[in-house]
């Protein structure tokens, strides 16, 4: 059964019907709020609430657009501390019977690891799973079987699967985190009724399948009451969680009420009315967390990853933003650039040419080797790195903050700040050193052809000899100089990432917050490379080569 939309209904859905919590077969675990009282912006949204999930069923929490239902969610989920960005909150939030595995939450927008594919977005919660199955089979065996299961194509990318597929996906990564509670943010939002129905149906029917504690927060009570046991509606007159009776669920829209004229959910709220006084403690907050963050550079870079093969499969992705096929050829590019223009240049426009270059010719072709392996190709080649490469992992990092990635990483069991950090650092440190050597190879066989084109008479013997003279060390594997250019290169491919990082993980509303982002780390990365050269060249050039 398909609809317009993609959505491809399980033939399990069709059968599915609703019971009364009573009738519960043990399963899933009960989760229980007390005095629970939540704020954003300096506005109450809940004071002292209380309300129970019963285990193993499916309970709603609806309310009408803007009332605080995703930030509750949130903290349901550990997304939100007990103050976070202008969110404050309290209470007890209690499981029964106790139990240690996480809350897995499926996403209004799915929250997919698009670099990943449909099986290893299923396999990497397998991996990191808090209560690993001691079942037999592999976990490549283990998630196909549950792809299978929820009728989720593995023989394509993930960014082309229907919108239905997505969300069996996001669905079927919750399931394999194996937890007891599955949390469900505006699962039909933005569907057409039939694919409302199809969702709702595949909700209860996986959670008759899994027996697992399932908490729906929506606006859409119509779509979802048919396969709920119980309805709490979030009051945003009383900032309560009021129970309605199963009699009154046919008046749940006079008891939503209408709809607040503030949104709590996004964190932007009105600011303090100095706004000068907030950007200056904004400033000195990410300075500080600046420098806190260069001291514990070290640190940062250990692999403390708790999946080996998920983090080498994070920095294979990030390598390949910083330092792919593509940035190759850019860089290259740009090698061959600087290299013609530098021999071309240094003999074209020589005074008095005819008298001159006869008498400086081996020194030319000296300066023209020193200076391209010395500055000029490290500089350009850090520029363009911290430009291109840079701005590709922001922009990444940026919009797994924007499609809630980040969070749904840290519901599996994954800390950001490690399996993706530490691999973006991993990234910028090889892949700064590496292409800034290839472009110099591009640059110094560019430089080769342009002296033969007008000196062929010399040939590339004499070229070689006087080019590489200041470079040489007799006996030595390296060039002159290799310690410094490598130093500068990681300290700039360190900054770099750093910028990157940070530029792109802080909070995101929007699409043009991304590029904002993205901005900020070209314009601070790079203005990073040319301070960095620029005390390396005081350092460097002063010291007997």
């Amino acid at each position: 059964m398909t609809t317009d939309s993609g959505f491809e209904a399980p033939t399990s859905a069709r059968t599915v019907t609703t019971t009364d919590p009573s009738e519960k077969t043990d399963g899933g675990v009960a989760v229980h709020l007390s005095e629970m009282s939540i704020s954003a912006g300096g506005r109450p949204l809940l004071c002292n609430a209380a309300a129970e999930f019963p285990a193993g069923c499916v309970s709603l929490i609806v309310g009408c657009s803007g009332v605080g239902k995703s930030l509750l969610l949130r903290i349901l989920a550990g997304l939100i501390d007990s103050s976070d960005g202008g969110v404050t909150w309290t209470g007890h939030i209690h499981r029964q019977p106790e139990s240690s595995s996480s809350v897995a939450v499926v996403f209004q927008n799915y929250a997919l690891l698009d670099e990943l594919s449909p099986l290893e977005n299923v396999e990497i919660a397998l991996d990191h799973s808090a209560t690993q199955s001691a079942a037999d089979t592999s976990v490549s065996d283990r998630a196909s079987r549950l792809l299978d299961q929820l009728g989720v194509p593995t023989d394509r990318l993930t960014t082309v699967l229907s919108g239905g597929q997505q969300q069996r996906l996001a669905i079927a990564r919750a399931i394999a985190m194996e937890t007891d509670i599955i949390l469900y943010d505006e699962p039909t939002s933005g569907l057409d009724a039939a694919t409302a129905e199809r969702v709702a149906h595949l909700i209860r029917s996986t959670q008759a399948q899994f027996q697992r504690t399932s908490v729906i927060v929506t606006h859409d009570f119509e779509a979802l009451q048919s396969i709920a046991d119980r309805i709490y509606v979030l009051n945003h007159i009383r900032h309560s969680l009021e129970e309605i009776p199963r009699e009154d669920w046919g008046r749940l829209r006079k008891a939503i009420g209408d709809p607040p004229d503030v949104d709590p959910d996004s964190p932007r709220q009105p600011g303090t009315p100095d706004k000068v006084m907030s950007a200056i403690l904004r400033f000195l907050g990410r300075s500080g967390q600046s420098i806190e963050e260069i001291v514990g550079l070290p640190w940062s870079l250990l692999p403390i990853w708790t999946s080996i093969r998920w983090g080498l499969r994070s920095t294979r992705h990030y390598m390949g933003l910083v330092a792919g096929p593509s940035a190759c050829v850019y860089i290259m590019i740009a090698g061959i650039i600087i290299g013609f223009v530098s021999q071309d240049f240094i003999f074209r426009y020589l005074p008095f040419r005819q008298y001159m270059e006869p008498l400086l010719i081996e020194n030319l072709l000296h300066a023209t080797g020193f200076s391209l392996y010395r500055f000029l190709v490290p500089i350009l080649c850090s520029i363009l790195i911290a430009a291109r490469s840079g701005a590709a992992v922001a922009a990444d990092v940026g919009s797994k903050v924007y499609g809630n990635q980040m969070d749904a990483m840290k519901t599996i069991g994954i800390d950001p700040r490690r399996s993706l950090r530490t691999p973006i650092l991993y990234a910028f440190l090889l892949g700064t050193p590496l292409l800034t050597l290839l472009s110099y190879a591009a640059a110094t066989m560019t430089a080769a052809v342009a002296f033969l084109a007008t000196h062929a008479d010399q040939g590339v013997a004499f070229w070689d000899a006087h080019y590489h003279k200041e470079l040489r060390d007799p006996g030595a594997v390296f060039y002159y100089g290799t310690n410094w250019l490598i130093a500068k290169l990681l300290c700039c491919a360190a900054g770099i990432g750093m910028i990157a990082w940070n530029c792109g993980s802080t909070p995101k509303q929007s699409g043009p917050e991304i590029s904002t982002g993205v901005t900020r780390t070209i314009l601070w990365s790079t203005l990073l490379v040319l301070m960095v050269h620029l005390l390396f060249s005081l350092l460097e050039f002063r010291a007997p080569v």
